[in-house]
């Protein structure tokens, strides 16, 4: 396999199917739980408003059932903002474009504070997840891989020689 005019291809860079593969679902978690959420779209019998109910009630996530403003503002920038972006960094780790490194760093920068807002209001403001185990099995990813990616993208050529 030829080299990539910005560093080396996928296939010599194994770890990154890791991302690849999180970013992948993190795009189709903000399309159909987050776009969903913020568009007041949970009702009725349609699959993904059944889907999102589900998860509601097995993690005991009564903030977030309650639809409060700040919810509904955060679940549209997930799926609004960040689900579109995070097919472009799916992209960009593929074709390994040294270009994204600014973009992901300052995704990585507003989904830390995100995050950590977002607990905020679960936990301190609350009601608290009924169920923390399940609560933290759906919404720690959300805090850990993009940290992860942040320690992938911090050297200034992401994709160089050496990646592996």
């Amino acid at each position: 396999m030829t080299q990539s005019s910005n560093g080396s291809p996928l296939s010599s860079r194994p770890r990154d199917w890791f991302f690849v593969l999180a970013f992948s679902f993190f795009a189709f978690s903000s399309f159909f739980s987050d776009a969903w959420h913020a568009l007041g779209l949970l009702e009725g019998d349609a699959f993904w408003a059944r889907a999102n109910r589900w998860y509601i009630e097995v993690a005991g996530d009564s903030y977030l059932a309650a639809g409060h403003a700040y919810s509904r503002v955060n679940s549209g920038i997930s799926g609004l903002v960040f689900g579109p972006f995070y097919l472009v960094l799916v992209y960009a780790l593929i074709k390994g474009k040294s270009w994204i490194r600014v973009p992901a760093l300052l995704y990585v920068g507003a989904m830390l504070h995100g995050a950590i807002e977002f607990f905020v209001w679960e936990y301190w403001i609350g009601p608290r997840p009924g169920n923390p185990l399940v609560f933290w099995a759906f919404n720690g990813p959300y805090v850990l891989i993009p940290f992860l990616l942040g320690v992938r993208m911090w050297r200034s050529n992401p994709f160089g020689a050496g990646d592996g």
